[in-house]
């Protein structure tokens, strides 16, 4: 019976306050990813597009992304994962362990922009987002429509409380997405202890999280191209979603997009186990070593071996 999996070509992949390798979760679409990264820094893009990747297709893009356009402050802190359009809550971090990690260092000018402007200028394109940008994601997000239409993945990093100045927090972001048609799959709670000697004991409280959400094409009654509907199975199986990845196939075979046959094949449980048990983590950090032209093609026959117990 065929692969219905094998049909997808590329996947693209949108990263949105980029800081190097994406996790692990995803390595199993590195081969397939067209991914664009976003950081305001042009000599960092440059630096970064002269690396090896893993992915199908990588390239590193010099702007500084917000929920308007026009010139904004950077706020330089202790830690350069801390950066942000937005000022560091100094009195309700200074609570906290990790505080210093936010201590203002400097400002620095920058020319902001917006998801739909770049998505008119560079003709973006976005299964998934991924977007960290300490802060300020739900103003990105709001000034992305064009690309939200056709997105069906999003992973986001956001605070519970406000640790910047007028940040967005989960709460509001949770609302927004819902609206949008997304339903939330997945949810990584951090935690962080106060400054105090009972910093290492007990429980301490959820200052951010990773939430997952993907589109939720049943509840919405939304059509899909065929091309589309396989790349969001896809999606579904590299992140371990088998059972809503199921209940997707059977709508997109109701609507016509899918293939009885290829219902078929993705009713039975094996099928979407089977491709992922071969790449562990410990190989696809070692594949990222390779040039990325030999590690692409590796990782495909792995793959391939996975799935048929032969290569291509």
């Amino acid at each position: 019976m065929k692969d219905p999996f094998e049909a997808v070509q590329t996947i693209n992949f949108l990263d949105i306050g980029c800081s190097g390798q994406i996790d692990a979760k995803w390595s199993s679409l590195f081969c397939l990813l067209s991914y664009i990264g976003f950081d305001p820094n042009s000599e960092e893009c440059v630096r970064l597009n002269k690396k090896t990747h893993p992915y199908q297709t990588t390239q590193y893009l010099p702007f500084a992304i917000s929920g308007e356009a026009g010139a904004q402050t950077l706020y330089k802190t202790k830690s350069i994962y801390c950066y942000s359009l937005l000022r560091p809550n100094s009195k309700w971090l200074n609570r906290f362990a990790f505080g210093n990690l936010f201590k203002e260092v400097g400002t620095e000018p920058v020319q902001c922009t917006t998801l739909d402007i770049l998505a008119q200028e560079q003709n973006l394109k976005a299964d998934i987002i991924k977007i960290d940008t300490q802060g300020v994601e739900l103003p990105i997000l709001k000034q992305g429509g064009l690309l939200l239409e056709n997105t069906f993945c999003i992973e986001a990093e956001t605070a519970f409380v406000e640790d910047y100045v007028g940040e967005t927090t989960y709460s509001q972001l949770d609302e927004f997405l819902r609206a949008k048609g997304f339903i939330m799959m997945d949810l990584e709670i951090h935690r962080a202890s106060r400054d105090n000697p009972l910093a290492l004991h007990g429980k301490h409280q959820p200052i951010w999280c990773q939430s997952l959400w993907l589109y939720d094409f049943i509840g919405n009654s939304k059509p899909v191209a065929q091309e589309q509907a396989l790349k969001y199975l896809k999606i579904c199986q590299a992140l371990d979603f088998f059972d809503y990845g199921c209940e997707l196939a059977r709508y997109f075979h109701q609507i016509g997009v899918l293939e009885a046959e290829s219902l078929r094949y993705l009713e039975d449980p094996k099928n979407w186990i089977q491709g992922k048990l071969l790449l562990s983590k410990f190989g696809h950090h070692l594949l990222g070593w390779l040039p990325e032209k030999v590690s692409r093609r590796s990782l495909q026959k792995l793959q391939h071996l996975a799935l048929y117990g032969h290569t291509c």
